[in-house]
């Protein structure tokens, strides 16, 4: 224990403020009760049994490697995360390890080598938020049940913590760094440097331009790239525990604040979450990493003080929505549990939700506004065409979890692109941006259109989804490539469940390895149809297949891996010049309705680079992509645009018909439509003020 001798200096006495002790007292008491809620008695005992005996007598553990510089999995980290267990060990009261002086001198002695060590990571991360987040846990815990450390050890540990500046940081880092200097005012009773880290930590509640939280309620991070779950799920957990640890003090959030919090966290994340299972969209380079999709934790009962279970007790008026996710998440009632159909496009985050009780069915893209899918810390080094306009089609929610290791990177589901020999790295660190600016939709909240035009990897497509009740509509028009590869189009790849049955020519075969069909009628697999109303080449492929997950992201495991996937994409040829595609996806059907879905409900008025459009006779709905100004017509109707946009006119044969207009692009402030309905004696001009600013994209309303 010599080692230990440098730190027997004077006490040092930190300033005690008289305003605000009682705060202190709460805010110390919350926190340190939610760390100690992180590990049950039995996974406090299994920890200790396991690393007390091991921790030698300089304070350091001969299985980590304290030189490791790594930017991911950093081996050092492990150090302070097994003296954290020790900590709550000592500091839950009535626990077997309650204030144990043995284990507090191993604390001690563990502290006071990390200290004389200044382990490094290459990460930013790790050094300005990871290390002094853990240090200021030990500590809180420490304080509280009043082990105390020799004085200069923990002056000097206290600043060790000081740093990283949240006030240069945005998003989650912000409120990452924020929180240990949150700590930090515990440790001290220093008001002055709570006032500061409260401030911090709540700012990123706030609608910005820049990282963070935007007007559309989509969470952007890493400039301009979407990152709902990822670095917005640190964002909801951060801001959340902060929030319950201030409830009762001065320092409690409130007012407008409160509202944004639990709009973004019910409104925004809740929807991407189909039974327990997230939209792989929302992870940015997450994706690559085991287990990510799965959202179990974030609700589980056990837990008191999981996100959900703190959501409920922050944002209190939403207790009956969060109790509903809370039993869908944890599989205590149906994917479909208290779903209220809706349909949101995100006109910051390029990204799209449309919910039924039957299916999810969410879409993400890029525009020139935003940055694709990152590769970054070796993770998501395949993840190219990922914001292609991929489509996750989930029923059960389970339908991609843990598939990415044997994904086919360039069949990503929705998406049109090259079939090359092998999946292509991803060259371009951190994002790279989009390269066209006619990306958007329109919606009323209900029903909706999102379009991408697609020019990337030499790919041009025209790429539009029409969304309905029991179908989604996917047209693709002005295909054109001059390279060597096959141009296809990928509907869906999933785990296979059960046979694939595709119709043609009148009759329906199951599908076995790999088959290809020319102008099928429909194809069937897990209770999803996929019909096709106009000719196609498709093939559909049942067969095994192989990866591991160090593929993806080189710190993970380099085992292989291997599962049946289910994988149906349309050919379109090499070189393709102004091809296209259409096909209708009907979720929540068996063989039996597959082969008597009645199709004839949905009508493809036009799917050209110039048009494209569907009517749902049914709804009595039209959707219009205007990729150029133009005109569409029947027999019944006329529709017109003075400029490119997105329009949807509901209950179109009716008298008491609505418009809604959006521009994708951005960019006009007035768009005039000119219409001509069966309700109408004559023809009609609406000039049409779109929102501007933050809201540019957003959609319009106008009833006539």
């Amino acid at each position: 224990m010599n080692i230990i001798m440098k730190w027997l200096l004077p006490v040092l006495v930190f300033p005690l403020q008289s305003i605000g002790q009682q705060d202190f007292s709460i805010i110390r008491k919350n926190i340190v009760e939610s760390l100690q809620a992180e590990m049950g008695d039995a996974g406090i005992s299994k920890q200790i049994l396991l690393y007390e005996p091991q921790l030698l007598s300089d304070g350091s553990w001969k299985d980590i490697d304290y030189k490791d510089k790594s930017i991911t999995l950093w081996k050092p980290a492990v150090h302070l995360e097994r003296l954290k267990t020790f900590a709550i060990a000592i500091s839950k009261s009535g626990g077997q390890y309650y204030k144990n002086t043995k284990l507090l001198s191993e604390i001690i002695s563990g502290l006071t080598y990390w200290d004389l060590q200044n382990a490094q990571s290459s990460n930013w991360w790790h050094n300005e938020i990871g290390t002094p987040q853990t240090l200021g846990e030990i500590l809180l815990m420490l304080q509280q049940s009043g082990s105390a450390l020799p004085p200069g050890l923990t002056e000097t540990l206290v600043n060790a913590m000081k740093k990283g500046n949240p006030y240069d940081k945005t998003g989650a880092n912000k409120l990452d760094i924020a929180i240990h200097y949150l700590y930090r005012a515990c440790i001290t009773n220093n008001a002055a440097l709570m006032d500061s880290a409260t401030s911090q930590a709540f700012q990123p509640i706030s609608f910005t331009t820049e990282e963070g939280l935007q007007y559309d309620y989509s969470y952007l991070q890493h400039k301009t790239q979407l990152q709902i779950s990822s670095y917005g799920l640190v964002f909801l957990s951060g801001e959340y525990k902060v929030a319950s640890w201030l409830q009762g003090t001065a320092y409690a959030l409130g007012g407008e604040k409160l509202k944004l919090l639990g709009t973004y966290f019910s409104q925004t994340f809740l929807q991407s979450i189909r039974g327990r299972y997230i939209d792989f969209n929302t992870e940015g380079r997450g994706i690559s990493r085991p287990d990510i999709l799965d959202k179990y934790s974030l609700a589980a009962k056990s837990n008191r003080l999981s996100l959900l279970s703190l959501a409920k007790k922050v944002n209190s008026d939403q207790a009956s929505l969060i109790d509903n996710a809370i039993k869908r998440i944890t599989q205590q009632e149906a994917p479909a549990y208290g779903i209220v159909p809706s349909h949101t496009c995100f006109w910051k985050g390029d990204y799209t939700l449309h919910l039924r009780k039957n299916y999810s069915f969410n879409v993400r893209t890029v525009s020139n506004r935003t940055i694709r899918a990152e590769t970054g810390n070796k993770e998501n080094l395949l993840g190219k065409f990922l914001s292609d306009g991929s489509t996750n089609i989930q029923r059960s929610g389970s339908e991609y979890y843990n598939i990415m290791p044997v994904w086919e990177w360039d069949k990503i589901p929705g998406v049109t692109g090259r079939d090359f020999a092998k999946d292509q790295p991803t060259l371009v660190q951190w994002g790279e941006p989009g390269s066209t600016g006619f990306v958007g939709g329109v919606s009323d909240s209900v029903y909706g259109v999102t379009t991408y035009d697609m020019n990337y990897n030499d790919v041009k497509a025209k790429k539009s989804y029409f969304f309905f009740d029991k179908e989604v509509v996917c047209l693709g028009a002005g295909i054109t490539s001059g390279s060597n590869e096959n141009i296809v189009t990928t509907i869906n790849q999933c785990w296979l469940k059960g046979k694939a049955t595709v119709a043609y020519d009148n009759k329906t075969q199951a599908v076995a390895q790999v088959n290809t069909f020319t102008n099928p009628s429909w194809t069937w697999h897990d209770s999803i149809g996929y019909f096709f109303p106009a000719a196609a080449n498709i093939v559909v492929s049942t067969q095994s297949q192989k990866g591991s997950w160090s593929a993806i992201n080189a710190s993970r495991s380099k085992d292989d891996l291997a599962g049946n996937v289910f994988k149906l994409w349309i050919s379109h040829g090499v070189k393709p010049s102004e091809a296209g595609y259409a096909y209708i996806v009907v979720p929540g059907i068996d063989l039996k309705g597959a082969a008597e879905y009645d199709k004839s409900s949905i009508k493809i008025i036009a799917n050209t680079s110039a048009i494209q459009a569907v009517k749902h006779e049914g709804l009595n709905l039209l959707q219009i992509v205007f990729h150029k100004a133009g005109t569409i017509s029947d027999e019944r109707f006329s529709v017109s645009a003075d400029k490119p946009c997105v329009v949807m006119v509901k209950n179109i044969d009716g008298r008491k018909a609505i418009l809604y207009v959006a521009d994708p692009s951005q960019k006009s402030s007035e768009i005039a439509i000119t219409l001509k309905l069966p309700s109408m004696n004559q023809q009609k001009m609406l000039h049409c003020k779109l929102p501007v600013g933050h809201f540019a994209g957003s959609s319009a309303a106008f009833k006539f």
